[in-house]
């Protein structure tokens, strides 16, 4: 049945291709055309870099080519585009490349997607992964649709980051099967899927409807990988390789009533299966014959194979626009079940709901705007983990403009965070119940006189409380930290040059300590060539960064000791004495623009950064050296000249 649907997915993509080439010499004929032109841009990037503490997972030369063209054909619009990405992280030596290609051909309201490329049908069943296949899209003013088949991803059976051997070394092993390296991640199977999506009504007014089917190919791995005895070990990992299978349906609507109001909702609902060597399911019994009847016919669609833990979800959400000049507010509403899971989605969390709304608002004449923000989340929807977690985030935004010269800018954000009874009832010794609050001032001032002047102001202020007073052990974490900053940029029309300079100083004090830094960045542009079809300029910027830490009061042998503890906990031990680190930065680069045709650039940075925490060890310099180089080259040329047919 599967090969069926796959046929016919063929057929209809091969039928809707053959009405554009059918029509072409119809629509071409007795007019001046261009029967062949190809526009687009070429380019390619290399970058080298050097890191004294990530040595091994530092990349110290990686090469990357690509190719975005569009040629039309008598007025069919064919988009190509084709990368070439090749990275080796111990060595100097072009190992395992990706290359990929993209086609996509358009003709009036239709597109067809040959290659790599990714389509976006709905928040629950498909929004954007990349596919490798054929897709194909019509976009009408009341009824569009769109669909694709093809691999999510291809099997993978090692970390190529660990792989050393160079592209020949590795296709000679490919080809006698001897690319059983040392396994260090889990392996994944090719991922095979279609998907497809109708909508019916204009802009303002449609329904959408869109299904997603994936499925792990079992046969693109060995059978060891997942047929094995739960008591041997030999393979790393492998215990946790499982095929899974999802079908996922989604429905979608957009309405708008009159000027001020507009409603949007998407649901989504989906079957997945987290191992689909498991067998499938047959229930027993006289009372189960027609639940029998149901999952056998959903098994000939050929759709889905219900098996054990085989699980169906759901999650949807809800959007309401108000606007009522100068004031538009929007409320959003989401919930998304425990264990909702779409192969071909990402960026939501299950197992949660959230309440969002966002208020803007001009005032004055335009001149000054006003933007609240706040959102309220909370987990458990099952109640079935241990404890209920709620956050609730919230933010305000103020932007006022005095005359051509004078602008202010004041933001405030705040996230609260507490924690609520589940399975269990919340210890009060241990609830969680901590806010964070910021304020960021920052006022501006242009200046013109000969040339542009700019000076600009900023303060910020952040602080981390815990509002639990039962966790004394946890009040060592609570710190404010005051910045305050001043800028300055100028640019000179005469010699073509311009600078800039930033100064800031922060201060964050908590009970055990206090670090005071000094920031300081310089930069510089200068334009060597200023031409209508030539540009041709150098830059450079400097960073210093001076770090002071210090025990700000004597602690008594009791606290010094849970400081100790709790320091420990994040990796290095509290402080005791005064402690100086200084960071340095430095960049310099240059860049040649000819006809906005050709554009090449390139850069050199380096920079040492010290008393630094890299995943919870303590280092104390961390150098890192790096040399970019770029060129592009944007091509528009007729290979056919116009011609009379």
């Amino acid at each position: 049945m599967r090969r069926s649907i796959r046929i016919l997915f063929f057929l209809c993509f091969s039928m809707l291709l053959g009405l554009p080439l059918a029509s072409m010499a119809q629509e071409s004929e007795g007019r001046i055309t261009d029967p062949l032109t190809l526009s687009g841009e070429v380019g390619t990037q290399i970058v080298s870099s050097w890191n004294n503490v990530n040595k091994f997972y530092n990349t110290p030369f990686s090469a990357t080519a690509y190719a975005n063209m569009t040629l039309n054909l008598y007025g069919i619009s064919i988009p190509m585009s084709l990368n070439f990405i090749n990275t080796n992280a111990k060595q100097f030596a072009f190992s395992k490349p990706n290359f990929t290609m993209s086609f996509r051909p358009m003709w009036k309201k239709f597109t067809l997607y040959l290659g790599t490329n990714s389509l976006n049908f709905s928040n629950y069943t498909y929004n954007g992964i990349s596919f490798n296949g054929v897709g194909l899209e019509y976009r009408g003013r009341v009824f569009r649709f769109g669909g694709f088949y093809g691999s999510f991803n291809r099997a993978t059976t090692f970390n190529a980051k660990l792989d050393d051997r160079d592209a020949i070394q590795y296709l000679s092993d490919e080809l006698l099967g001897m690319n059983n390296v040392a396994y260090t991640t889990i392996p994944q199977f090719q991922r095979k899927a279609y998907a497809g999506h109708i909508a019916v009504g204009t802009v303002k007014n449609y329904v959408d409807i869109s299904l997603l089917h994936a499925a792990d190919d079992l046969n693109s791995l060995p059978a060891e990988w997942y047929m094995y005895d739960s008591y041997d070990t030999t393979l790393y990992s492998r215990d946790s390789v499982r095929g899974k299978e999802n079908l996922a349906m989604g429905l979608k609507g957009h309405f708008t009533i009159g000027k001020h109001v507009m409603f949007e909702t998407n649901l989504g609902a989906s079957l997945f299966t987290p191992d689909i060597s498991r067998d499938e399911i047959l229930l027993e019994g006289e009372a189960a014959a027609t639940a029998n009847k149901i999952i056998n016919g959903v098994r000939k669609t050929g759709l889905f194979n219900l098996r054990y833990g085989s699980e169906i979800r759901f999650a949807g959400d809800a959007l309401l626009n108000l606007k009522f000049n100068p004031v538009n507010a929007t409320f959003t509403y989401r919930f998304v079940q425990p264990n909702y899971i779409s192969l071909g989605t990402s960026g939501f969390n299950p197992n949660t709901k959230t309440f969002g709304t966002n208020i803007f608002t001009s005032l004055f004449r335009n001149t000054a705007s006003l933007s609240l923000n706040g959102y309220l989340q909370r987990d458990n929807l099952d109640q079935k983990q241990k404890y209920t977690n709620q956050v609730l985030s919230y933010s305000a935004r103020w932007n006022n403009t005095f005359g051509d010269y004078l602008a202010l800018g004041v933001t405030y954000n705040g996230v609260l965070q507490k924690q609520f009874d589940g399975l269990l009832v919340v210890d009060e010794d241990t609830r969680i119940n901590y806010i964070t609050h910021s304020l960021d001032v920052s006022p501006s001032y242009t200046l013109s006189l000969q040339d542009d002047h700019t000076f600009t102001l900023n303060y910020s202020l952040l602080q981390n409380k815990n509002l639990n007073p039962l966790m004394e052990a946890m009040r060592y974490f609570d710190a404010t930290t005051h910045s305050f900053g001043v800028g300055y940029e100028v640019y000179l029309s005469g010699p073509r040059l311009s600078i800039d300079a930033n100064y800031d100083y922060s201060l964050s004090r908590s009970v055990g300590s206090a670090n005071k830094s000094h920031d300081l960045a310089c930069g510089a542009k200068y334009n060597f060539i200023e031409k209508d079809d030539l540009t041709f300029s150098g830059n450079a910027r400097l960073l210093l960064a001076f770090n002071v830490q210090e025990e700000e009061a004597e602690l008594t042998d009791s606290e010094r000791k849970v400081l100790n503890y709790l320091a420990r906990r994040v990796g290095r031990e509290a402080t005791t004495e005064i402690t100086n680190d200084l960071s340095i930065g430095a960049r310099l680069g240059a860049s040649l623009n000819y006809r906005d045709r050709h554009r090449a650039s390139m850069y050199f940075t380096v920079s040492n950064y010290s008393d630094n925490i890299i995943i919870g060890q303590h280092v104390a310099v961390n150098t890192d050296v790096r040399f970019m180089l770029e060129y592009s080259y944007n091509f528009a040329s007729r290979l056919i000249k116009s011609r009379k047919r």
